[in-house]
């Protein structure tokens, strides 16, 4: 009967865990788009609102969001990247119901993360 030893585990395990973190990071990683296709594929664009409050105070600026595109095309997820929270709140609120038509990596829909931006001027 061959006995086991820690030794003779350690290059299995270390094996072992390469595959399998290998395999976790490839099936977790999205396809990164840029902003300009994000858009080209965007099939329905609500414009975000310019409210009052924000209008009344003159607050201007830049919003940057960053986007997670599910696989049917539907906006999985919206993160505020910069901006001011006059601004950002009705940027994400109007991105949540865009819709993209999906896109695919070898031939087949995948989730997709994207850049946004939007200027906001007096």
């Amino acid at each position: 009967m061959k006995t086991l030893t820690f030794k003779t585990h350690i290059p299995c395990l270390a094996r072992a865990v390469l595959v399998l973190s290998l395999t976790c990071a490839g099936a977790l990683a999205d396809l990164h788009i840029s902003e300009a296709d994000a858009k080209r594929a965007a099939t329905h664009k609500s414009a975000p609102e310019y409210t009052d409050a924000a209008r009344q105070m003159k607050v201007s600026g830049k919003v940057e969001l960053e986007i997670t595109i599910s696989a049917t095309g539907g906006v999985e997820d919206v993160r505020i990247v910069s901006g001011s929270p006059f601004l950002t709140r009705p940027c994400a609120k109007a991105v949540k119901d865009w819709t993209f038509t999906p896109f695919t990596e070898n031939g087949k829909p995948v989730k997709a993360v994207a850049p946004l931006s939007f200027e906001f001027r007096q």
